[in-house]
């Protein structure tokens, strides 16, 4: 009897050691918080290195995407810090992707088989609209059209949705490139299309395309002044080029 009593005792005071020998819950929960805060640190540092490929890739609009996640899901870690020293740079790189991206995007392009279908047959155009006038309900849609034509050659020119080009013979248009000074170019209305303006010296126009973001011609349109402004700072002359020169 005496013996159980005793060895109650014994795993009883083996119990309580045991107890006082393992980490306490103010312990436990520091180990649970360094854990969490490695982890957190470690998913900064996977982001921002994601980050950093990304814009030595060149993908800045990638990049700047990393980077607005890891500011929101870890704004106060060592990453995040790292991250916003180049961050303002990645942002105005990305805007410029963006913007490159909708002014190619304002490009169309035309291949077009006459009679025969030889590769002596083809029209090749490349045609991009004008920028609607906002404040002008009465803006009719123009294009600017780029022509290889295999009987009438290269050719530069202009096409109403509908209406007339007040273009009488011998005629000419002040044309602006960015912002440069206009320049006074030859014009002349198409004898098969009415809604049609031809600009003469189509060279000039052509040449420029890929040096300038803007192109103003000034005209009137069914006795209605109008500047007529196209954004080409998309125009890609080796895409362009590919149609125009087959």
């Amino acid at each position: 009897m005496k013996a159980c009593r005793y060895a109650w005792l014994l795993a009883t005071v083996t119990a309580i050691l045991l107890a006082g020998c393992g980490p306490s819950a103010s312990d436990e929960a520091a180990q649970h918080a360094s854990a969490v805060k490695l982890e957190h640190e470690s998913a900064a540092n996977a982001q921002a290195r994601n980050y950093v490929q990304a814009r030595d890739a060149g993908q800045y609009e990638l990049a700047q995407a990393y980077a607005n996640q890891l500011l929101h899901d870890a704004p106060d870690t060592v990453a995040a810090r790292e991250v916003q020293a180049t961050l303002a740079d990645t942002g105005v790189k990305a805007d410029e992707a963006r913007d490159k991206r909708r002014l190619a995007g304002l490009w169309s392009y035309n291949t077009e088989f006459l009679t025969g279908g030889s590769g002596e047959n083809v029209v090749h155009t490349a045609a991009i609209y004008a920028t609607k006038d906002p404040n002008d309900i009465n803006d009719v849609p123009v294009r600017l059209v780029l022509r290889k034509h295999p009987q009438w050659g290269r050719s530069v020119y202009l096409v109403l949705d509908h209406g007339q080009f007040d273009c009488k013979p011998g005629c000419k248009v002040p044309v602006k490139f960015d912002d440069q000074p206009a320049r006074q170019l030859p014009a002349s209305k198409s004898d098969q299309n009415k809604q049609a303006m031809f600009i003469d010296d189509e060279q000039t126009v052509r040449d420029a395309l890929d040096k300038i973001r803007v192109i103003t011609i000034n005209t009137s349109v069914d006795g209605r002044p109008r500047s007529i402004s196209f954004e080409v700072g998309g125009f890609d002359r080796a895409e362009i080029e590919r149609h125009l020169q087959q």
